[in-house]
C-alpha cells in the first residue's frame, strides 16, 4: 500500500492531473485491409439480459468480450456463475471493469481506486477460475492516477472507438443508426461498446448484424472490402507475447474456442 501511494505522489508532482484520452484504434490497425469490428459489453453479468445477448452472438458465431464489473458477480452468485460458463464455453473472453463501478479519477483516496480494480478482478476470477487481465475503466475515464496504477499491475487500459450510448438514450434506432453509420463510413478497425444488461442492446444487436450481412453481401458484389467482424480470440492471440502464439493456437485446436487456457494468459 505504502508503494502504492508513493507512486502516485510522485506521478501527481511530476506531471499535471488533468485527465486524458485514450489513443485509438482501440484494437489496433486492421489486419484485413478493411473495415473491422470487435464486439464488446460492459457492467455485466445480468441474468435476464446477458443470456439473450449470448444467443444472438452465437447465431452469428461471433466471439466478444464482456467487462464485467464484481459486484455483478458477487452480489448474484446463484445466478451468475451458470452465465458465466457458458460465457467461456461459447469462446467470448471476459476481462475486469472493477468492482462497483466507480470513476477511479474522482473517487477521494488512491486506496478506494486500488480496491476497486483489485477486487474487482477478484470477484470475477473467484467464480470464473480464470485470471483476468484485460481491463476497461467505468466512463473510459483517464488521468494520471489511473495511469500509475495500471503500470503497476503491468496492465493497459482497453478502450473503445465506437459509444452508441445506448445505455443513456434507450433507444433503439438510434443505436442501430450510429453502429451502422459509422461502420459504412469505417476503413479502420474499430472497438465497439454495448452493454449486455440493457434491454436495448438485446433489440439493437439483431438489427446491427443483419445489417452487417447485408452490406457484406452489397460489398461482395461490388468487389468492395467486407465489413470483418474481429473475433475476441484472434484480438488475444495478436496481442500474445512472442513464444505463447504456438501454445494459444494449440488451445483453439483442442478446445474449438478460446475459454480457459487462453484467458489465463492474455496480454
Amino acid at each position: 500500500m505504502v508503494r502504492s501511494t508513493v507512486l502516485f505522489l510522485l506521478i501527481a508532482v511530476a506531471t499535471s492531473a488533468s485527465a486524458k484520452g485514450w489513443s485509438t484504434p482501440a484494437g489496433g490497425r486492421s489486419t484485413s485491409g478493411g473495415p473491422e469490428v470487435l464486439f464488446t459489453f460492459d457492467d455485466g453479468p445480468n441474468p435476464t439480459t446477458t443470456p439473450k445477448v449470448l444467443d444472438i452472438l452465437a447465431k452469428h458465431q461471433i466471439k466478444a468480450v464482456f467487462f464485467m464489473v464484481g459486484e455483478m458477480v458477487d452480489t448474484q452468485n446463484k445466478k451468475v456463475p451458470p452465465i458465466i460458463a457458458r460465457i467461456l464455453r461459447d469462446g467470448h473472453v471476459i476481462a475486469n471493469h472493477t468492482m462497483t463501478h466507480q470513476d477511479l479519477c474522482r473517487v477521494k483516496t488512491i486506496e478506494a481506486a486500488i480496491a476497486d480494480i483489485d477486487d474487482g478482478r477478484a470477484a470475477i476470477e473467484k467464480v470464473a477460475a480464470v485470471q483476468m487481465v484485460w481491463f476497461r475503466a467505468p466512463f473510459g475515464v483517464r488521468c494520471d492516477r489511473l495511469d500509475g496504477l495500471l503500470a503497476e499491475r503491468g496492465i493497459e487500459h482497453f478502450h473503445w472507438d465506437l459509444d452508441p450510448q445506448e445505455w443513456k438514450h434507450n433507444d433503439k434506432t438510434k443505436t442501430v443508426n450510429y453502429v451502422t453509420g459509422s461502420l459504412a463510413r469505417s476503413s479502420a478497425r474499430n472497438v465497439l461498446l454495448l452493454h449486455d444488461i440493457k434491454p436495448v442492446t438485446v433489440a439493437a444487436l439483431p438489427e446491427i448484424l443483419a445489417w452487417i450481412d447485408g452490406e457484406n453481401a452489397k460489398r461482395t458484389k461490388a468487389n468492395q472490402k467486407p465489413i470483418r467482424i474481429l473475433q475476441a480470440p484472434e484480438l488475444a492471440i495478436e496481442q500474445l507475447p512472442t513464444g505463447l502464439v504456438a501454445f494459444a493456437r494449440d488451445a483453439i485446436e483442442r478446445l474449438r474456442g478460446l475459454r480457459g487456457d487462453l484467458a489465463s494468459v492474455l496480454p
